[in-house]
């Protein structure tokens, strides 16, 4: 899993001074609808895997194909709207992208057959494929020359192949176990709340400052925010760890611990970009983005708070609780009010916005944890890091 963070990072280093600024902003920003619209994908990983942890089998791989299609539906219905609201020169853009919202999404159901069943080796390697085909994509950009539909189509022929590479560890599986059972939508949809939130909380600023900033600055704002979503992926592989064990004994400690490699993670990562933030900025993007080496630090920071609030998200997700999914709903409209009508004539003013709406969400995450871990057994030695034992291909 920490080698496909890696290569999603790479992606972007590739795919930032190949477009330049002004494109790559207008590409974030859609690729931002899309993974916001792609949140059922990651929430069938965690509901598919909860089910089977818990002995209710299902693939959900049947309603995923349902849900994928939908979307790409809705997708190509808005491409002008979209179009027209990202500054995009074609339609074919919000197309190609919503057409791959159907392989995403199944993806999604094949991770949670395979981290259900504990096969983290396998789970590993849906990860590295995945993500190995997005950086072939960004490669065969830069070597080609593509404009931004025609990366969103070469990022429709890689998601296709990692859905096809998801469905071959999981045939097995897929023929043994129904492709939906009752009250999976149900979960669906109050495990889609929560992670709407966080995804939508992780992803909004770059929607934001498309729209707010010159298309220049979009862009710089899209490739340091980059740094910050990078600790988010980083740590994912504790979040995701977390999830089937909340239904076990000593789940607080475990969320505990968890948040706390989470965070010297974070630090660390803090600590290594303060203290040559040009650099980090010119070898992500080139010299076309050094400006912005400022906020690649804020970004981090940013990151950090948001890497524990995806923790204590998730957790809450394989409790089946919902309570600080609400609250970073309501977080998420208060930043996004207060940016669209008062904090948006610079990005140094968004990322300010954005890391006081996340320390909030982070803070009660907190708090929350450790009124839990005072019922929490004094013997009780679990920890994130032991989950990994005993888990197998």
């Amino acid at each position: 899993m920490g080698v496909s963070n890696v290569l999603s990072y790479l992606f972007v280093v590739v795919l930032a001074p190949t477009l330049g600024p002004a494109d790559f902003g207008g590409y974030s920003a859609l690729s931002t609808y899309g993974i916001l619209l792609a949140i059922p994908a990651g929430a069938f990983q965690v509901v598919v895997a909860r089910h089977l942890a818990s002995g209710e089998l299902t693939s959900g791989v049947r309603l995923a194909a349902w849900i994928g299609t939908a979307l790409a539906g809705l997708t190509v219905a808005l491409s002008t709207v979209l179009a027209s609201g990202f500054h995009l020169d074609s339609l074919w853009s919000p197309v190609l992208l919503g057409l791959t919202l159907i392989p995403m999404t199944l993806t999604g159901a094949f991770q949670g057959v395979l981290l259900g069943e504990q096969r983290v080796r396998g789970l590993s390697s849906l990860y590295i494929v995945t993500a190995g085909g997005r950086l072939a994509a960004a490669c065969a950009a830069a070597l080609l020359g593509l404009r931004v539909e025609e990366v969103f189509g070469v990022l429709l022929i890689a998601s296709t192949f990692g859905a096809a590479w998801g469905w071959w560890l999981c045939r097995e599986a897929i023929r043994r176990l129904p492709g939906a059972t009752r009250g999976l939508v149900t979960e669906l949809i109050k495990s889609n709340t929560t992670l709407a939130a966080f995804m939508a909380l992780t992803n909004v600023d770059v929607i934001l400052a498309r729209h707010f900033l010159s298309a220049h600055d979009s862009g710089g704002y899209a490739l340091a925010s980059t740094f910050g979503r990078a600790v988010c992926w980083a740590t994912q592989f504790v979040a995701l760890l977390v999830v089937p064990r909340m239904q076990s004994h000593g789940a607080t400690r475990v969320l505990l611990k968890a948040s706390g490699l989470v965070l010297a993670l974070g630090l660390v990562a803090l600590g290594v970009v303060a203290a040559a933030p040009r650099l980090w900025i010119r070898l992500a993007g080139g010299d076309q983005y050094v400006d912005f080496a400022y906020l690649a630090v804020a970004c981090v920071a940013l990151g950090t708070t948001w890497a524990l609030a995806q923790v204590w998200l998730f957790s809450e997700m394989g409790g089946n609780s919902a309570t600080l999914g609400l609250l970073t709903w309501v977080v998420l409209v208060t930043q996004c009010a207060v940016i669209a009508f008062w904090w948006h004539d610079s990005a140094a003013q968004i990322v300010t916005v954005c890391v006081v709406g996340a320390l909030v969400v982070a803070v009660t995450g907190l708090v929350r944890v450790l009124i839990a871990h005072q019922a929490v057994d004094p013997f009780d030695e679990t920890s994130a890091i032991a989950a990994t034992d005993g888990t197998r291909a």
